[in-house]
């Protein structure tokens, strides 16, 4: 098995303003309800699902309507089955987003989640499931964020 951090495009029918907006400041429509906006370089990104997983993230890098980046300061992903809650931390996850035709061409990488973590399966199926609902957040107007019901 290759050691390639998980990475994945797709293609939104949305500007990239708009797509922009929703990965810094919409995060609560998309990914979870327990998340705060980001607006520059050097604010923190807190994200909480369940009770107990949550990261946090500092913002390194904030290009208007092109790339983000956020840097895993800690993190703690509580499932049972896990024997190490903190696989996230120290890795990054990168944001670019480029204009095309159709609309915007979305790549996300995270930079350390490799298949030989414990967590790589889980998180994977995670992203793959999120970025679907960013997407369909974006044409649709209706994402399928976690919610803490």
């Amino acid at each position: 098995m290759q050691n390639h951090s998980y990475s994945n495009q797709l293609y939104i029918r949305a500007n990239p303003k708009l797509v922009f907006n929703a990965i810094t400041k919409e995060i609560d429509k998309w990914w979870t309800e327990q998340s705060n906006k980001i607006n520059k370089v050097g604010d923190k990104l807190f994200v909480q699902f369940e009770k107990e997983t949550s990261w946090e993230m500092d913002i390194v890098e904030y290009s208007h309507n092109f790339s983000t980046e956020w840097k895993v300061i800690n993190a703690n992903h509580d499932l049972e089955k896990l024997s190490r809650k903190d696989e996230w931390k120290n890795t990054t996850i990168k944001w670019k987003i480029e204009e095309n035709e159709e609309g915007s061409k979305v790549s996300i990488i995270h930079e350390g989640l490799v298949p030989n973590l414990e967590c790589f399966s889980i998180c994977m199926n995670g992203w793959d499931y999120f970025l679907e609902s960013l997407k369909k957040y974006l044409e649709t107007g209706k994402g399928t964020p976690y919610r803490n019901i």
